[in-house]
């Protein structure tokens, strides 16, 4: 099981909080069918955020006796295992009771002491010994990361290999928004200019109508980057920023910013994490140096230093989506959304989670209706019962509409979709027009590419 514990807001005109311990089963955690949403385990309440770490209490004792006795299932016990703390930095430093990101030893995973530059404080170096998970139980360590004890100490988990790093603050919110800003209200020689500015948002917005429905948000201009969304920032990094800065910003602003993006989406690639983790990792490395010579030392704190740490992570646990706070955030948004009125938050919560305990779900993804049509296009001798709009997989959905209609098959052709029809033996087909490679020698010269990996250098 994994664990989440976060602080949530809950009103603009006062301090009110929460501070939920969610748990998710981990086997479900990245099956998109199966998905179950996060469930409440304990749910702290008060004015500002919790003064000492009492309130784990209750969720150590029960995890506690869970670890030595089991979970009760049909009559069989089945062993029980907390996997991993999914948590953003501010409560990883919390529940573990150690020096915060601003703090000179406030790196959770490497034991060097940080440099205060510029009014900020710096990691600059990049191999660092690590931290160890005995060192940080026993308090053997002489560097003042540990503030006290923790609860968390009494349950059969490292402090410090089962805390990984989540990307969805690290990268999406944290170093991915630092370079938009950067670009945005940097210093001189790498801040664009207002019409390198306006083309880039020229260029996003272009790429709107091309959008597939699994991305939760369409891209916005660059007007709008104070208000983007982790979503949008993960976007950027891995679809859209490639292709909209390539041609338009210095080549060591674009290089830069690629080797990011490459190393990220190799921790995202099931089929790549395995076995280019470390080559992955050698790409951050040298992303986070030339940070500091491009941009400026003082830009290289606790978020520019993590992404050093980022694939040892993703060597442990899989791809970086494994252990990320996405789904524990989105169901912060709904239990914010369980509140009717300002007064007894606490209660209206508890009352909503035990209706709704009560209710027994419908499967959604069972019960979805088809659009039907009659526009065509058939293909000859084929005799078809219906034609529909969209068409419905496992974990995700093609459409005859731009947008969701192109795919990359199995055998790496290229097609777009035309319809979706049913054949007279119930057989759901898919009418597809195919791109043809190499291209007409009029339209571009045909090449061969082979890929190969080398040392990555900017």
């Amino acid at each position: 099981m994994q664990v989440n514990v976060d602080g949530l807001p809950l009103f603009k005109s006062s301090n009110a909080q929460f501070w939920p311990v969610l748990g998710l089963i981990e086997q479900y955690v990245c099956n998109v069918q199966q998905n179950k949403l996060p469930f409440v385990i304990g749910l702290y309440y008060g004015k500002k955020k919790p003064s000492s770490l009492h309130f784990l209490n209750p969720f150590v004792e029960e995890a506690q006796r869970l670890e030595a006795e089991g979970v009760l299932f049909e009559r069989r016990a089945l062993p029980f295992k907390i996997s991993t703390f999914i948590c953003d930095a501010p409560a990883r430093a919390l529940v573990r009771n150690v020096k915060g990101h601003s703090g000179y030893y406030g790196c959770d995973k490497c034991v060097q002491k940080g440099v205060h530059y510029e009014n900020r404080m710096t990691f600059p170096q990049t191999d660092s010994a690590p931290r160890l998970d005995h060192a940080v139980r026993d308090e053997l360590s002489d560097d003042s990361h540990q503030c006290g004890e923790t609860p968390l100490a009494l349950l059969s988990v490292g402090l410090v290999t089962q805390f990984p790093l989540d990307y969805m603050h690290l990268v999406c919110l944290g170093v991915t928004r630092k370079l938009l800003h950067l670009w945005l209200k940097g210093r001189r020689l790498t801040r664009f200019s207002p019409s390198m500015v306006k083309e880039l948002s020229r260029v996003l917005l272009t790429f709107t109508p091309h959008v597939p429905c699994e991305f939760n948000r369409k891209q916005r201009s660059m007007e709008d980057v104070e208000r983007w969304k982790a979503t949008e920032f993960r976007q950027f990094l891995l679809y859209t920023g490639p292709v909209s800065l390539k041609g338009l910003v210095p080549t060591q602003v674009y290089n830069n910013f690629m080797l990011l993006s490459v190393g990220i989406t190799i921790l995202l690639n099931v089929s790549l994490c395995a076995d280019l983790a470390d080559y992955a990792h050698r790409i951050l490395v040298l992303f986070v140096d030339h940070c500091s010579k491009l941009y400026g030392k003082e830009h290289v704190t606790y978020n520019m230093h993590g992404l050093v740490h980022l694939s040892q992570d993703a060597k442990k646990y899989g791809v970086l989506d494994n252990i990320s706070c996405f789904p524990f955030e989105n169901f912060l948004g709904c239990l914010k959304k369980l509140l009717r009125k300002p007064a007894q938050p606490l209660e209206q919560v508890v009352r909503r989670l035990s209706e709704r305990s009560q209710h027994r779900r419908t499967n959604i993804s069972k019960t979805r209706s088809l659009r039907e049509h009659n526009h065509g296009p058939l293909l000859n001798g084929l005799s078809v019962k219906k034609q529909y709009e969209e068409c419905y997989f496992q974990d995700f959905v093609v459409k005859r509409s731009e947008g969701d209609n192109c795919v990359l098959l199995e055998n790496k052709d290229i097609v777009v979709i035309q319809n979706v029809v049913v054949d007279e033996m119930d057989n759901t087909l898919l009418i597809y027009k195919r791109f043809l490679f190499p291209l007409s020698q009029n339209q571009v010269s045909p090449q061969k590419f082979r890929l190969h990996f080398t040392e990555p250098r900017v």
